[in-house]
């Protein structure tokens, strides 16, 4: 009898065991940052802020690229908000900058512009202007975009 409640303990304990191992594998971790491994990102600088959510960005190779920040709408420089959009992402990625453009290969060029991230510190443009209420996320984008899963993205509404 010791023997088969030793053996039917053992046999549980493998159970949860695997219980637990599959659960982990099966959960996906938070998505709080970007592994240029697995992304198309080029290295540059900013040319330009044309505006809240659009600017120009020269590629180390000399490559001048026009970039819509994905997943986020600011309005026009003509609108109200629209200056100040453009001042604070000009004060966070000025001309000159040294930055990170990373593809969104989810989203089709709008306007002659690539859609993408931008970073010119640990944290992304797109980010930022929603965090310090200079954009709107557009949800629009959220399940073609392969950011919409980002916490950021989740915290302003992509599901």
């Amino acid at each position: 009898m010791g023997n088969m409640l030793k053996a039917m303990s053992m046999m549980l304990i493998s159970v949860v065991g695997i219980g637990v191992v599959a659960l982990a594998i099966s959960m996906e971790p938070p998505r709080d940052s970007i592994d240029c491994e697995e992304q198309i990102c080029t290295t540059g600088t900013i040319a330009q802020v044309v505006d809240g959510d659009t600017v120009k960005f020269l590629s180390d190779d000399g490559e001048e690229i026009r970039i819509r920040l994905a997943l986020i709408n600011a309005a026009e420089r003509s609108e109200p908000g629209g200056e100040e959009a453009k001042t604070f992402a000009e004060s966070q990625c000025s001309a000159g900058s040294e930055s990170v453009f990373i593809l969104d290969r989810g989203q089709k060029p709008s306007f002659d512009r690539e859609v993408g991230l931008v970073f010119c510190s640990e944290t992304s443009l797109n980010e930022l202007l929603l965090d310090n209420d200079h954009a709107e996320l557009d949800p629009r984008f959220c399940g073609r975009s392969e950011f919409g899963g980002l916490d950021w993205a989740l915290k302003y509404g992509c599901e």
